[in-house]
């Protein structure tokens, strides 16, 4: 996604644009896509839309530039030029290699400044724990990421697990109940 051109058509707004697997983000520190654009049907939303409005969600705002955006948005839309944004990537004079781990692969990619709430050449935010100038602290990172993961599962498994013995012997008293009850009967 060519997020750097994304900003500089949004005049270098003081928010934050960004790549995410299914939408373009525009946002901030606090909340990365205060305003989306949905890549697959081009539907712009306003996080903090919660009647869903829309656009007029912005017009009794005090906020015109994310009015702004949320307009220049639309004009990219309605003249296309938004899916050459999002199919293509950053042209970076002096790229800078930079490293991350994206689904247990190393992935090399490009930015033109180190560290958030910078963009690699894809549009991804570089978060400084994500985001690494070497292989091997990515590398490292990855491997702990991974470590952590497992941990997790295996911890969710097992509760899952102690779960079911719960739900085993609450059928099991039941079932002894609707006996007793049962031999009452006659």
């Amino acid at each position: 996604m060519k997020a750097r051109l994304l900003t500089k058509l949004l005049n270098n707004t003081r928010y934050i644009v960004n790549n995410n697997n299914n939408y373009i983000g525009i946002g901030s520190p606090l909340c990365h896509d205060l305003i989306s654009v949905n890549k697959k049907t081009l539907e712009i939303k306003y996080a903090l839309d919660t009647w869903h409005q829309g656009r007029k969600s912005l017009t009794n705002k005090e906020n015109k530039e994310l009015l702004f955006i949320w307009d220049k948005l639309q004009e990219l839309i309605n003249n296309g030029e938004i899916k050459n944004i999002i199919e293509g990537i950053d042209n970076i004079e002096n790229p800078l290699l930079v490293y991350t781990i994206r689904d247990g692969k190393l992935i090399e990619t490009f930015t033109d400044k180190y560290g958030y709430p910078n963009t690699d050449i894809n549009g991804y935010i570089m978060y400084d724990n994500t985001y690494f100038k070497n292989k091997i602290d990515a590398i490292n990172y990855g491997i702990k990421e991974c470590q952590l993961g497992i941990k997790m599962l295996e911890e969710n498994l097992q509760n899952k697990k102690n779960e079911i013995i719960k739900i085993e012997n609450l059928i099991k008293k039941e079932k002894n109940n609707l006996k007793i009850l049962n031999e009452r009967k006659h």
